[in-house]
């Protein structure tokens, strides 16, 4: 009984300790959220109590550093207004002094070109005196300048030329004229030079002819070939009058020395073997240039600066032809020209300028073989700017010239013999021909190079000069020619095929210009020399290019004359 209430009693005990608990417990857990609240609420006012104070702060710190950033951006920018003036100074003052600088080299450069053309003025002056007083001791004168007119002629074209060149100013570059003047009295004293030795030559023939020979008669003589020569003078004369009826006969003087050859007249084997000695001279000048190795770059550019408007020559239209004239007159004057996206100028080194001239030259000529032998009708356009640089600058006409007379010793009129000695490959290479692989090409081939080459050169002179300049190598040169070919016997071929693209490209001009006295040539051409060409035409062999002139002067004599060539320009086409 005691332990059952002992047991009540503790279940009691502890009851009321576990409820005890439990109080504290609770108690407790009010206690915690009744703090956290308490927290949270405090939290809560505190927090209300300091945002404003934050966002102010915020904002005065972002006031601070817009203020920092605007004084640092007005200081940067006022660092670089100085640095901008001071640099616009600096440039100014360098520009002030390249200016004058520019200036006292253009006042020396003035100075240096008068003083230059003056000496060249005067040397002109002592040439022209010299050349003067030999041609007045020029023994049988009147006969004997007949020979050496045309070097005469160009003389004269030269000194109107330096009249030119010494008059224009060029503010940009005085030396360039002045340049350009001693190159024209440096080809007048070679031409004085030239002419008075052909003066000695000829008065000690005819001392010595007068001397041995004082009562002989010379005889005259028929060529061997039957064919009557004429010279472009007696043309001239025969044209003022006439009522002569026919046509010269020149005789040959049977003196040894003076007679002509049976494939080139001694007159035209001068002129020949003087422009081939001025080419050969002209290369052996620019060969340092040529050869330096250092100067491959430079080279490079002025040949494109060459060979591009070459290319480029076309009747597309007037306008695209005087911009590649305009581009090519500028290089041979040395001014700067476009080559790509850089400058060049012919003048950057000695010989570059003769360099760029013969390389002109050159390549307008071989354009006969290339382009004109494939399009007839580009000859014209090409001849155009051929003869417009040729009226100004005389030295680019004769090397043309001997280029032409290079490439196709034909129109000299010249039928070069084989030398004792001489290979048969030199022998062909000197004809013109082209070897590959040792073997020499077909003569079809030879034939239409050599006819494209004769084409360009007859549609040269032919050419009409802009603004009513006196052509430099016209109409005159073509009746030269014609008549010297006449006066030699033809050759198998080639004669045929050259005569039928010279008539075809100058024979209607010529027909203008000398009337009856051509017909009279023309008939010439259709009965005895036809006839001569014929003979020498070997049977069996096709006779294509005696074909084709025989259908040309069929032609010319049913229409009653020669028409105009297709392509040629008309006179104001640029």
């Amino acid at each position: 009984m005691i332990m059952r209430l002992f047991e009540l009693k503790e279940q009691q005990r502890l009851s009321t300790a576990t409820s005890f608990m439990k109080k504290i417990e609770d108690f407790k857990e009010v206690s915690r959220r009744s703090d956290e609240e308490e927290c949270l609420r405090k939290k809560q006012e505190l927090e209300e109590r300091l945002v404003p104070k934050r966002e102010s702060q915020v904002d005065v710190e972002r006031t601070i550093q817009r203020l920092q950033d605007e004084a640092r951006q007005r200081f940067q920018q006022k660092e670089d207004q100085i640095d901008q003036k001071l640099k616009e100074i600096k440039s100014i003052q360098e520009k002030e002094l390249q200016e004058d600088l520019k200036k006292k080299t253009l006042e020396l450069h003035v100075a240096e070109a008068k003083r230059r053309k003056g000496m060249s003025s005067s040397k002109l002056e002592s040439l022209l005196k010299l050349l003067n007083e030999s041609v007045t001791a020029c023994k049988e004168r009147d006969a004997f300048l007949q020979t050496v007119q045309m070097k005469l002629d160009r003389v004269t074209a030269l000194k109107a030329q330096f009249q030119v060149v010494v008059n224009n100013v060029n503010h940009e570059d005085p030396l360039n004229s002045a340049i350009r003047s001693e190159n024209i009295v440096k080809q007048v004293e070679d031409l004085v030079e030239v002419i008075r030795d052909d003066i000695a030559k000829n008065n000690a023939i005819v001392q010595e002819k007068n001397a041995s020979s004082k009562h002989q008669q010379p005889q005259p003589a028929l060529p061997s070939s039957g064919v009557m020569p004429v010279t472009s003078s007696a043309v001239k004369q025969e044209h003022r009058n006439d009522q002569h009826g026919r046509l010269e006969k020149k005789t040959h003087d049977s003196k040894e020395g003076h007679e002509d050859l049976d494939f080139i007249r001694r007159e035209d084997l001068a002129v020949y073997s003087q422009l081939q000695a001025e080419l050969r001279q002209y290369e052996a000048n620019t060969a340092a240039f040529s050869g330096d190795l250092s100067l491959k770059t430079l080279r490079f550019e002025l040949q494109k600066a060459v060979l591009h408007p070459v290319n480029e020559i076309s009747d597309q239209s007037g306008q695209h032809l005087q911009d590649k004239l305009d581009r090519l007159r500028s290089l041979l004057q040395g001014n700067a020209v476009h080559v790509g996206s850089r400058m060049v100028r012919a003048t950057e080194h000695p010989g570059g300028l003769e360099y760029c001239t013969n390389l002109l030259a050159r390549r307008l000529v071989a354009q006969g073989e290339d382009q004109v032998n494939v399009n007839p009708k580009a000859a014209f356009p090409i001849a155009a700017i051929i003869t417009e640089l040729w009226l100004e600058f005389p030295v680019f006409g004769r090397l043309v010239l001997a280029h032409f007379y290079r490439q196709c010793p034909y129109l000299v009129p010249y039928y070069l013999p084989q030398q004792e000695g001489q290979s048969n490959e030199d022998y062909y290479k000197s004809l013109g021909y082209r070897y590959s692989g040792g073997k020499v090409e077909q003569q079809p081939t030879y034939l239409k190079r050599m006819s494209g080459v004769v084409r360009l050169y007859a549609a040269v002179l032919i050419s009409l000069p802009r603004r009513n300049q006196r052509h430099p190598h016209g109409l005159e040169h073509a009746w030269r020619y014609l008549a010297a070919l006449l006066n030699l016997s033809p050759r198998n071929d080639i004669t045929a095929a050259i005569l039928v693209e010279f008539l075809t490209v100058a024979g209607s001009a010529m027909s203008k210009e000398y009337g009856r006295q051509f017909q009279k040539m023309l008939h010439l051409i259709c009965t005895e020399y036809f006839t001569m060409i014929r003979n020498v035409t070997p049977k069996g062999s096709g006779g294509g290019p005696v074909t084709r002139l025989e259908e040309f002067l069929h032609e010319s004599i049913t229409k009653g004359g020669i028409s105009p060539p297709a392509g040629q320009l008309s006179p104001r086409f640029w």
